[in-house]
């Protein structure tokens, strides 16, 4: 059974669930309060509690990091050159220069390493990525509202990126928006509201032709709230989720396509119900199912790895060129080669 260590005594909590579920042995927390990490650990039942990295990376086979985001790159750095396996929550840094350092460092070790997107292994988006395949997508629209990002006071001297490395979520949607379509980012036009950003509006070229029109804004309703539509030359197909406090956790509607001049349903939906694992609970489980796999020489299955982790940070680095000079950008080239 492999022992997983996990960094992190926040949303960590969630990957403590999602690995025991998956057959692992928790076998270390680490977090930055001495106190805080010792009664978390004793809550959950796991043998050791630290506050060193080092400690927390000799006692284990593999890490999670789900510290803040700022930490991520110094504790992914870390369980690699411990030689531990690592899976990393999103986003995979909070710079585009930490994230580059990260791609390099983790293509040229040879320890299985991972970034945690979980829109990967909801059933619904899994079952239209197996419907997507040799069709080819000219636009994908989606318009996402989030009650998890704060307006704030909009200060002209403050900073556009604040605590969030992916202005508390982008890199999300993102990722799931290009591992739908399969082709990597080329340009980007963008528009960015806030200080910290609170809204963003981007096109996306991709290497395809295609373009991505995503809307990501902040919104006084509680939770997450998008639709998705994707758009093909005879074809369309869609779906609408996202995370609603009032019912319990993720709901994401039937995905619904249009071709040969009907409508049908491709995918059922997913809600929260009694007595079974919360959908987004689940996603994790599912994604620490196939990181230990990973461990033992299983293919992926969908995990993200450090690289596709970095091309969402590429996109937000050239959102924030955009805004800046008013213009569409080139994304650079993320191959750690």
């Amino acid at each position: 059974m492999a022992r997983i260590g996990i960094i992190g005594t926040k949303w960590g909590r969630m990957h403590v669930g999602a690995f025991r579920a998956a057959g692992a042995d928790i076998a270390a927390l680490c977090g930055r309060d001495p106190v805080a990490t010792r009664i978390a650990a004793e809550q959950e039942g796991i043998p050791l509690a630290t506050t060193d990295v080092h400690q927390l990376c000799a006692a284990v086979d593999a890490v999670v990091v789900a510290s803040p985001d700022a930490l991520h790159a110094t504790h992914v750095l870390a369980a690699l050159d411990s030689g531990r396996a690592v899976l990393c929550e999103k986003p995979l840094t909070r710079t585009i220069e930490e994230a580059r350092l990260v791609a390099r460092r983790a293509h040229d070790t040879p320890t299985p390493s991972a970034v945690n997107f979980p829109y990967r292994m909801l059933p619904p988006l899994r079952a239209l990525k197996h419907w997507l395949r040799g069709r080819s997508v000219r636009h994908l629209v989606l318009t996402l509202r989030t009650g998890f990002t704060s307006i704030g006071d909009d200060a002209p001297d403050a900073p556009l990126t604040g605590e969030s490395g992916d202005w508390g979520g982008l890199s999300h949607v993102i990722d799931a928006a290009l591992w739908l379509t399969g082709h990597a980012p080329v340009w980007v036009q963008a528009s960015l509201s806030g200080r910290p950003v609170h809204t963003a509006a981007l096109h996306v070229g991709l290497s395809s032709g295609a373009v991505l029109v995503l809307t990501h804004a902040a919104c006084p309703e509680p939770g997450l709230h998008g639709g998705w539509t994707l758009l093909g030359h005879d074809w369309e197909v869609g779906f609408s989720g996202g995370y609603v406090p009032s019912r319990g956790g993720w709901c994401i509607s039937p995905v619904r396509g249009f071709e040969q001049g009907t409508w049908k349903d491709l995918a059922p939906g997913v809600e929260p119900r009694p007595g079974e694992p919360e959908p987004w609970a689940r996603a994790h489980e599912e994604g620490a199912r196939r990181f230990l796999g990973l461990l033992r020489g299983a293919p992926r299955d969908g995990l993200a790895t450090v690289e596709d982790g970095a091309i969402a940070q590429e996109v937000i680095a050239a959102a924030l060129r955009s805004n800046e000079e008013g213009r569409r950008v080139h994304v650079p080239s993320t191959s750690a080669s």
